[in-house]
């Protein structure tokens, strides 16, 4: 089966886009709010995928542009960051938030992957 798009291949722990590999390192210690923030801002991260769909197997990954992230962060995004690995989604605007993985490219930078719950 051949898979369309940005994805995580979770049995290999490893980013997709189609069958090209991007990805095949998650940092195992996450910024602060406020360094994710200025990674963002100061365009240290490559790209940012927020997903919305996962089964056991794979995690569906969506681009967001990298400006839209920027003017949308203290709005959208910063208020309903979870740090954390649980999260009560009353505790966040809007009733929803997204949990944080942060990926190394296979060119040594930074890709962010939002996981949003709602």
């Amino acid at each position: 089966m051949i898979k369309k798009g940005y994805f995580i291949d979770k049995e290999k722990n490893q980013i997709y886009n189609d069958e090209i590999l991007v990805s095949s390192k998650i940092h195992t210690d996450n910024p602060t709010l406020q360094e994710l923030g200025q990674m963002i801002i100061n365009g240290e991260v490559e790209k940012v995928f927020i997903c919305n769909y996962q089964t056991e197997r794979i995690s569906k990954l969506e681009c967001l542009s990298i400006n839209d992230v920027k003017s949308k962060w203290n709005t959208r995004y910063k208020n309903n960051i979870s740090l954390e690995d649980e999260a009560y989604l009353d505790d966040f605007p809007n009733g929803y938030c997204f949990f944080v993985e942060l990926w190394e490219s296979e060119r040594g930078t930074a890709i962010l992957v939002l996981i949003q719950h709602h």
